[in-house]
């Protein structure tokens, strides 16, 4: 099995970028994406997604905070573009996933952009490319093992 892979530019233009093979069919990496009950057990402890393009959605993670955004494309089971909205202290960014077809499974293609410079966001891009690898890691064991995300010893996220 591969290891996402990481590919970064400088500046305002860099990325991050993320390829990761899953076996299980695109439309069940894609729904894993996009649904809450799936998005509750690898990815977030609370997940409310509007399904459409121009839909909203709200992610929590217990301990760690949340962030909103909106489907700027959705088309099951191929791709979803949304922004992230990344607080009063930095801005938005733009995330696109791919679920290309593979022989035995999904090539997962994942492409974050919009990052702008400066100290803030130096450390939000580093999180942000950090996370995605563990959280893609997360998704492949739900897909693969049916393993839900450890949630032991985080406190539990608020719904405020």
């Amino acid at each position: 099995m591969t290891a996402p892979t990481t590919a970064s530019g400088s500046g305002s233009g860099r990325t991050v970028e993320k390829e990761l093979f899953i076996a299980a069919a695109p439309e069940r990496v894609f729904r894993a994406f996009t649904e809450q009950a799936d998005l509750e057990q690898w990815f977030v402890t609370i997940a409310d997604v509007e399904q459409r393009t121009g839909g909203r959605f709200n992610l929590t993670w217990a301990g760690e905070g949340a962030v909103t955004g909106e489907l700027v494309a959705y088309d099951p089971p191929h791709r979803i573009a949304f922004t992230w909205d990344e607080g009063p202290e930095t801005g938005i960014t733009t995330c696109e996933v791919q679920f290309l077809p593979h022989s035995d499974g999904t090539l997962l293609r994942l492409l974050h952009t919009g990052w702008g410079t400066g100290e803030d966001w130096d450390r939000l891009y580093d999180g942000v490319n950090g996370g995605w690898n563990t959280e893609l890691q997360h998704l492949r064991r739900w897909l693969e093992h049916a393993a839900a995300k450890d949630w032991t010893g985080v406190p539990p996220a608020s719904t405020a």
